[in-house]
């Protein structure tokens, strides 16, 4: 249900993106401010698969590989037409995805670390190293690790700026930590009262943050900072979310091969219009 009302608004986003050109400005400026909230229903959603996968490294490498493969299409796509090209949202999901692991990672070693230091010495060693892929690794090892590839990743989300950059994988992060530290795994969202105002608050402290790095470095109008602190009401629609199966393949990969195939779409139809 999230995935597809996040679809929707997205579509409503694309529309006024590629086609505003063709609209009175009142018109261009309500369909980017509905689709602001398209981003967080998508992060959220990808938080919730990160925790409810069973292989995470093939979630990452599927999430990766259609990155590249969109990549790819818009940069054909924006050769022949003209239209200029982004790094699309799936490689900033792709980054979450690695901040979310290596957070997970930092957090065993840790745990390890603190086993190690307050277990007898008898103890089996096994409880104080940290597993990784069935290797045993020692928890400095492995904290080093998940530091370095933190700073790395939040590095590459800043250099690189996919769609949403740094702002986008921490969004995605933000809704991973509270559904894992905050909400109740016996309580839906809806009736979480403290999960749903922890989320509000963070997100909206997450915006506002941003908001004001983008007015200090003067990379973006006024007008839009604020448009993008809207996406906060975001949250009202992931009130109905509700437990649910895991989507089939079909309706699985529907959701990754219909955002690169509307983006060209959109960017042909764009083509097609400005050469008549």
């Amino acid at each position: 249900m999230i995935k597809w009302i996040a679809v929707l608004l997205m579509v409503i986003d694309h529309i006024g993106y590629y086609f505003g050109f063709l609209m009175p400005n009142p018109v261009f400026i309500v369909l980017r401010l509905i689709g602001r909230l398209s981003f967080p229903l998508f992060a959220y959603s990808i938080a919730v698969g990160f925790l409810r996968t069973k292989n995470r490294t093939r979630y990452f490498t599927r999430m990766f590989v259609f990155a590249a493969v969109t990549q790819a299409l818009l940069a054909v796509t924006s050769y022949f037409t003209g239209i200029g090209a982004f790094i699309n949202v799936m490689f900033t999901f792709s980054l979450a995805i690695l901040l979310m692991a290596s957070s997970e990672l930092l957090s065993k070693s840790l745990e390890a670390a603190r086993k190690k230091n307050t277990s007898p010495a008898e103890e089996n060693h096994r409880q104080s190293s940290v597993e990784i892929r069935g290797h045993e690794i020692p928890p400095a090892a492995a904290g080093a690790t998940a530091v370095l590839s933190i700073l790395l990743i939040l590095a590459a989300a800043t250099y690189f700026e996919p769609d949403y950059s740094l702002f986008g994988v921490l969004t995605v992060y933000l809704f991973y930590y509270i559904q894992k530290k905050v909400r109740k795994p016996d309580l839906l969202l809806s009736a979480d009262s403290n999960a749903v105002s922890v989320m509000a608050m963070s997100f909206l402290g997450l915006n506002l943050i941003s908001a004001l790095f983008k007015y200090l470095q003067s990379t973006q109008p006024v007008y839009w900072i604020l448009l993008e602190i809207f996406s906060v009401f975001s949250i009202a629609f992931l009130l109905m979310d509700k437990p649910r199966k895991k989507p089939g393949s079909m309706e699985k990969y529907f959701f990754y091969a219909f955002y690169p195939l509307h983006l060209v779409l959109f960017m042909l139809l764009q083509f097609y219009i400005m050469q008549r």
